[in-house]
């Protein structure tokens, strides 16, 4: 045979075989490519959905301060979307994983179904730290809000509490995707634990003379009246108000604030004209 017969028998054979084999993938194929379209059409129906019933929650989001919450996170999109977008790629990855199968790939159609194996995992635990670090932020903004008289002290609680919560997210997102958080639990409790004695601690010490100056003013104002004229130390005047923890007493210099508990380190007399014998005390 001839090289010219020959490498046209070659020729013919290389696409009869190719035919074959186009034959035998071609309903595989097509099968693949429908699964593929349903599942793109699905998904964007999904999506779409999700951002229809989604208006609520993103009005809410609006109004517990979703942007400004998430700006350090460089968020950009809605919770609405977020969640559209991820049920999108679900559904996506899932035909995938069917339109492997249908082309008889195990090895891609296995991998696919274990990347969407561990997705709700990664989607459950994103949310519960997104969760999480919105209710810190506005736990710490409810805190100093509400603590104005004591701003500084009200700083360092709501700073606690960011961290605390911060924290507990964590572990709560690392508990969901599979990793074990029984000594981070542990070391965290113990650590929280010495940090909030101390704290009371110093509170303790530091509100000593605060606490006994509001038990003072409590049996002050049953030992003396508004408008009594009193005389403490080198203090003399009338007895203008009782604040929780101070006695504001009108002097020829102005009006005087003495610590309550002055009047139980010091003799006090009672200067009215109708006072009694009994009117000298040491409270």
């Amino acid at each position: 045979m001839d090289p010219i017969s020959t490498w046209r028998l070659t020729v013919t054979q290389s696409f009869s075989d190719l035919g074959v084999v186009l034959g035998a993938w071609l309903p595989s194929l097509l099968g693949a490519l429908v699964v593929l379209v349903l599942g793109w059409l699905l998904a964007r129906g999904v999506k779409a959905l999700i951002l229809r019933l989604g208006e609520g929650l993103d009005q809410l989001a609006v109004r517990l301060g979703w942007r400004r919450h998430t700006r350090r996170l460089a968020v950009q999109h809605t919770p609405a979307q977020i969640v559209a977008t991820v049920f999108y790629w679900l559904v996506l990855l899932l035909a995938l994983t069917l339109a492997a199968d249908v082309l008889g790939l195990p090895g891609l159609s296995g991998g696919l179904g274990k990347l969407l194996s561990i997705l709700p995992a990664l989607f459950g635990a994103g949310t519960i730290f997104l969760v999480g670090y919105l209710l810190a932020n506005v736990t710490r903004e409810a805190v100093v809000r509400t603590s104005t008289g004591h701003a500084a002290r009200g700083v360092l609680v709501a700073r606690l509490l960011h961290g605390l919560i911060l924290a507990i997210s964590a572990l709560l997102a690392l508990g969901q995707i599979g990793v074990d958080v029984s000594l981070l639990s542990t070391l965290m409790v113990v650590a929280f634990a010495a940090l909030a004695g101390a704290i009371a601690l110093a509170f303790g010490l530091g509100a000593r003379d605060t606490v006994g100056n509001m038990i003072a003013a409590h049996y002050l104002r049953r030992a003396h009246r508004i408008g009594a004229r009193v005389r403490i130390g080198e203090i003399e005047g009338e007895i203008l108000e009782f604040t929780p923890t101070l006695v504001l007493l009108e002097t020829d210099q102005g009006i005087a604030a003495v610590p309550a508990h002055h009047f139980e380190m010091e003799a006090s007399v009672r200067l009215d004209p109708e006072a009694t014998g009994d009117d000298e005390d040491e409270a």
